[in-house]
């Protein structure tokens, strides 16, 4: 992502008229935009408390348009200001983006490597499929295939999923001088008529204008969002609307003075943007189908009116952005972003989430590790290192090169594990077997059964309920033949892969409707995401109060939501009676040679100790039901 400083004018010391002039007039070289540095330090924050706090701060993924839209606004103002001083080349653009973007990349992906090698192997095994996407930067679709499998997805936890968007960028850095190329010739052509100056303006916008719409279209109702949250041209509009904004900057020749009454307009403006973004921060949903079909893309062109009213200078925005954290951190944005999803991917699945006061640790170490990567990038890439003058400048040169001398260690190991660990060599392919056909399989008995219901009378349908019925994802279904063989022969297994709450109240009510819905009710869900306790309350209401549940919590050393959803369990199961906790995850952590190399899916000689864990916390009161109605016992 381009989030270093662009060089375009200096403007602190001018009257806000001249200032702006001189932005519009002289596209040359200078110190910066005033208050772009504060919005990339908004959008950075935004994107750091959503991954730490999900429930909390949800929307915090729009961060990443922000800064797709500051993007594509710095590339082409710098494009036309290197054009008009007659030394943009293609060469040089593409040597400019390759030091700005790889050699920061490049440390933090092989350094994370290496201390996860260290503190938690099997989130780098086979990483080098991974790490080739990265550094080639297709990434973003590697992940969309990856998470076309829902075994894969759920496999390959990854400290590196950020980095869709940093491909993103590399792409649009292929393509642009192409579209930069065209948009010179349709301006010249244009330019002709009067008129029609701003043609290669509007090409510009209709390329971002399609690519918002192509998301729209392709976003359905229930639809997995991965498509379109991580596709090339299902994003491009967010860097496409600053392309626009940047050029249609660079094309005013004259700003007239801001009216008093143009000044409040655009404080009350910017106040009720500021505000509405707010709101898209703490409550747009990434799994909701409005956040794709006018959301994100509304929450897009507000950034796109906060970045015009702040890098105008005849309005107070840009200083007010000035405040010295808040330039440091867009000053190290860039840093920020690669190093936050590995801190926060190991905390989380090292537990270090349970330490005293764990979110605030993890932002000390983001912000340390995007101190040392800043200077180091500009050691490598400079040939010099800069320490502010004062009383710890001795400390920190000493902090600095001891970091440096551990880095490089694990630098060194990261790359060496990236090029040795190929593909994974575990059981992928027999589990994915497995599973498939244990799918297979339910689904053949549950047509059996229909078909045994067909030929009884209405009067027999409606008396017969099953004793048990469990609901699961896919650890469930790798075990459904051992669980069938220990639940009564009426029992209901049904599971499937990549199932999470949010869809199990629609499941309930069709088994309620189908007369599926046993007296005893085993959920098994939780593995693929965390869950709010209302969701999970609003299940146990559709199951009902005339009935015996029994949720399994959940057990993944790599799966980062493990505590969040099992803390969501407990707590559904102490607000409702009729609810008992089958405390899966402590008797998985004493018995860990039961799973394949994730962690999470049981083998074969792990499974029926699955299904006799789920027997026994249910056998009271199966055999209680059982004699009340008269079944004999299996």
């Amino acid at each position: 992502m381009q989030y270093g400083n662009e060089s375009v004018v200096n403007l602190r010391k001018m009257k806000p008229e001249q200032a702006a002039n001189k932005q519009n007039n002289d596209v040359v070289s200078g110190e910066r935009i005033l208050g772009l540095d504060g919005l990339r330090a908004i959008a950075i924050f935004g994107v750091i408390f959503y991954h730490m706090f999900p429930f909390t701060v949800k929307g915090g993924f729009l961060g990443v348009s922000f800064f797709f839209v500051l993007s594509g606004y710095l590339i082409a103002l710098t494009s036309e200001r290197s054009r008009r001083k007659r030394q943009y080349s293609i060469s040089g653009f593409a040597i400019k983006r390759f030091k700005r973007i790889f050699p920061p990349v490049l440390l933090s992906v092989f350094i994370t490597v290496g201390i996860f090698y260290l503190l938690a192997p099997k989130a780098v095994e086979g990483i080098r499929s991974e790490i080739i996407s990265i550094i080639l930067g297709y990434n973003n679709w590697w992940q969309i295939f990856q998470n076309s499998s829902y075994f894969t997805k759920i496999a390959n936890a990854s400290p590196f999923t950020h980095i869709w968007s940093l491909a993103l960028e590399m792409q649009f850095y292929v393509l642009w001088p192409l579209l930069y190329f065209w948009y010179v010739m349709l301006s010249r052509v244009g330019s002709k008529r009067k008129g029609f100056s701003n043609r290669g303006l509007w090409f510009l916008g209709v390329i971002g204008i399609v690519s918002a719409v192509e998301m729209w279209v392709m976003m359905r109702p229930g639809m997995d969002a991965t498509r379109v949250y991580y596709g090339t041209d299902t994003r491009l509009y967010a860097l496409m609307f600053g392309t626009f904004l940047g050029m249609r900057r660079a094309s005013l020749t004259q700003v007239k003075k801001a009216s008093a009454r143009f000044k409040k307009i655009a404080l009350a403006a910017y106040a009720l943007l500021m505000i509405f973004l707010l709101f898209a921060f703490f409550f747009f949903d990434g799994q909701s189908t409005f956040t794709y079909r006018g959301g994100m893309q509304l929450v897009t062109l507000a950034f796109c009116a906060v970045m015009v009213l702040t890098a105008d200078a005849r309005l107070p925005f840009g200083k007010l952005l000035e405040w010295a954290p808040l330039r440091w951190a867009g000053q190290h944005s860039y840093e920020m972003y690669l190093w936050m999803y590995p801190v926060i991917f190991l905390f989380s699945i090292r537990k270090w989430t349970r330490l005293p006061g764990a979110p605030l640790l993890e932002i000390i170490v983001i912000l340390l590790l995007a101190t040392w990567e800043h200077k180091a990038v500009e050691w490598i890439v400079k040939k010099e290192i800069v320490f502010e003058e004062g009383v710890y400048m001795t400390a920190k040169r000493v902090a600095f090169f001891v970091a440096t001398v551990l880095f490089t260690a694990a630098f060194m190991l990261g790359a060496c594990t990236s090029v040795t660990s190929g593909r994974k060599n575990t059981d992928t392919k027999v589990l994915e077997k497995q599973l498939k056909e244990n799918e297979k399989r339910l689904k053949a008995e549950h047509k059996e059964k229909e078909k045994e219901e067909n030929g009884k009378d209405k009067e027999q349908k409606t008396e017969e309920i099953p004793s048990v019925t469990t609901i699961g994802d896919s650890v469930m279904l790798g075990a459904a033949p051992a669980l069938e063989e220990a639940l009564p022969q009426d029992a209901v297994v049904d599971a499937k892969e990549s199932r999470q709450v949010l869809v199990a109240k629609k499941i309930v009510k069709h088994l309620k409707k189908k007369n599926k819905l046993g007296h005893i009710v085993v959920v098994a869900l939780g593995t693929n995401g965390p869950f709010k306790e209302s969701l999970g309350q609003e299940l146990i209401d559709t199951i009902g109060a005339d009935r015996k549940v029994y949720w399994v919590n959940v057990y993944g050393p790599t799966i980062q939501w493990e505590d969040d959803s099992n803390k969501t369990i407990k707590a559904v199961v102490n607000a409702n009676d009729n609810v008992e906790l089958v405390d899966w995850n402590s008797y998985a952590k004493r018995n860990e040679d039961w799973f394949y190399q994730d962690g999470i899916h049981l083998k074969p000689s792990g499974q029926p100790e699955y299904a006799k864990m789920i027997y026994s916390a249910i056998e009271d009161d199966l055999l209680a039901w059982q004699k009340e109605h008269d079944v004999e016992e299996k």
